[in-house]
């Protein structure tokens, strides 16, 4: 990677991913835009008239339909003028979006699932946005974890509240045939469930219980698996689920940190930045490639 982050957003049109924003090993945030063209291994700075505002724990998500990088979520902060505290978290109110043909940006209106660290996911025409939290930017609120679920149709920007998660909590989870599943999260204590919203039946169920509670990890489908990557506590956790048979298998990586991003490009995982808890609490430059194949043989 160009540089160090930890708390992007990202996403993937299939060909090239989409690095957006982030904090830097000084907790400073981001507003750039690096792509990443797998077929040539090559990093780029995307240029383009439209400028975020610096940004951490935000939401990345493609819409096929319309070739665009979604953008949910995630805070900011300012400088105020008389504080003993030197910046101000606020959430980010805004839907911002990015065309994957023309790579200009822009703005569409008001987001009403705002919060920090939520979940996305798209199926049937459709993205769907779950969890998070509202962090420490709102006194009022105070530090509050979200169970809300919304399905947000991009083709007329309308909006639909669903039924609302089992727990309030930061969650990481996909989007396997008809079926959104949950994966752990963090609510004060990480956790270890995996729940289930059928999106025909709009009804949840508990679908048991990973071998370890996970926090800070991040979650991408593939065919029926749903690959969990790192905790904030073993940084270099691999777990893959079959949605079809239930079965959970772990494995141990050199792929160390946490809070990172993840996608696949052409049936390989691609794994990026993050954080360690090391002396110097640094981030992760690294970008890891793991071929997929190894799931039709049998496993590693």
């Amino acid at each position: 990677m160009p540089k160090g982050k930890y708390d992007m957003a990202f996403a993937t049109d299939g060909d090239i991913l989409y690095l957006i924003g982030g904090s830097g090993h000084r907790k400073d945030l981001s507003k750039d835009i690096y792509t990443y063209h797998a077929k040539y291994d090559k990093w780029l700075k995307l240029r383009t008239e439209f400028t975020l505002e610096p940004q951490r724990m935000s939401t990345a998500l493609y819409f096929a339909p319309q070739h665009r990088i979604y953008l949910f979520g995630g805070i900011g902060e300012f400088e105020p003028e008389r504080s003993a505290t030197r910046y101000v978290d606020y959430l980010l109110p805004d839907i911002n979006y990015i065309d994957a043909k023309t790579k200009r940006g822009g703005t569409l209106g008001q987001n009403r699932h705002e919060g920090a660290k939520v979940a996305a996911a798209s199926w049937n025409g459709k993205i769907y946005l779950f969890g998070g939290s509202i962090r420490h930017t709102d006194p009022s609120r105070g530090l509050g974890y979200l169970n809300t679920v919304h399905e947000f149709d991009p083709e007329d920007n309308s909006w639909r509240e669903l039924p609302p998660m089992p727990e309030t909590m930061e969650t990481q989870g996909c989007i396997i045939e008809n079926k959104l599943y949950t994966f752990g999260g963090y609510n004060g204590k990480s956790s270890a469930e995996i729940q289930v919203l059928n999106l025909q039946s709009q009804s949840w169920k508990s679908e048991g219980y990973l071998p370890r509670p996970l926090s800070g990890h991040v979650v991408v489908a593939w065919r029926q698996y749903a690959i969990l990557i790192g905790d904030t506590r073993q940084t270099n956790y691999l777990a893959i689920y079959n949605t079809q048979t239930g079965v959970i298998s772990e494995y141990r990586t050199n792929m160390k940190g946490h809070s990172r991003g993840a996608c696949i490009i052409d049936d390989k995982l691609y794994v990026f930045g993050g954080l360690l808890f090391t002396e110097k609490n640094s981030t992760r430059e690294a970008l890891f490639e793991l071929d997929l194949d190894f799931l039709d043989q049998g496993g590693l």
